[in-house]
């Protein structure tokens, strides 16, 4: 079988050399674009530090305490995301995300651990921290493959997780006060107003429920609309939905807020829920069994 050791050391052979040839050309693309930060930087009288990465910055308001120093910790962030020298894609404000769990652009989390709170700075963000090799449209801005990329930020705050959820509680309560509802708070953490009356008892642990729902954000975003069935306790729903029907009767119309912790969390869900969103349903229990 001496040709399968040949074939396999062939493979091998081509594989280092594939190997080779990729980190050769990402460190070409690396230099050039090394070189194009530092050619811009010097068109345009910009005296800017470099990271270890590649990353070039700025620091413009120093901001106050300490720089982040756990990946636990929760961010929140205005964005301004240019390509370099052409358009803006992307502004943005309070983007809360957790460290951990990183950004859609790598360059805008060095960017954030670089600052302290209320601290602001520009950043030029090559393609590695970037989008790499991708191309696509944000915001009917062509953003080509390999982009260099300029970003403007600010780091607003550094949240524990139970800072987080005292933002989102008071969020909750200006909400309710802006559009004079009155709510009880269920021991959980879901706040629900009801609308109407149902009839009968709470549902419990095993009962399907039939619900109409609208699901929005606290800025009256919609991310979703419709009617289902579950069964309460079969965690097929999030936390907070199953918690606010259990306080529902048939026929019952209400509004559950709920904090982000009975929600999508510190993920979020595609691309309507960010991480650490507050949702309101409207809802009507419209069956019971």
């Amino acid at each position: 079988m001496q040709w399968i050791k040949n074939v396999i050391y062939l493979f091998v052979l081509l594989g280092f050399s594939a190997c080779l040839k990729n980190e050769n050309s990402a460190l070409k693309q690396q230099e050039q674009e090394d070189q194009l930060i530092s050619d811009f930087l010097k068109r345009n009288s910009i005296n800017a530090s470099r990271s270890s990465t590649g990353l070039y910055y700025l620091i413009d308001q120093a901001g106050v305490g300490a720089q982040p120093s756990s990946t636990t910790q929760i961010a929140s962030i205005d964005v301004n995301v240019f390509l370099l020298g052409g358009a803006r894609f992307i502004s943005e404000k309070d983007i809360v995300y957790r460290f951990q769990n990183g950004l859609f652009i790598q360059g805008l989390v060095e960017a954030t651990t670089l600052l302290r709170k209320g601290g602001s700075g520009r950043f030029y963000i090559p393609s590695a921290l970037g989008f790499g090799a991708n191309s696509g449209t944000v915001s009917n801005v062509n953003i080509p493959a390999n982009a260099t990329l300029y970003a403007e930020v600010k780091l607003n705050d550094i949240r524990t997780d139970e800072e987080q959820q005292k933002v989102e509680v008071d969020s909750i309560k200006n909400y309710l006060t802006r559009r004079k509802l009155t709510s009880t708070k269920d021991s959980l953490g879901v706040f629900y107003v009801m609308q109407t009356a149902g009839t009968g008892a709470q549902l419990r642990t095993g009962n399907k429920a039939t619900v109409s729902y609208k699901g929005t954000l606290l800025n009256g975003q919609t991310f979703d609309s419709g009617s289902f069935a579950f069964t309460i306790g079969s965690g097929t729903v999030i936390r907070g939905f199953d918690i606010a029907a259990r306080l529902m009767r048939k026929g019952e119309k209400g509004i559950a807020i709920i904090p982000s912790s009975l929600a999508y969390g510190d993920k979020g869900s595609g691309n309507k829920i960010s991480p650490f969103k507050v949702l309101v349903f409207e809802l009507e229990m419209t069956g019971v069994e």
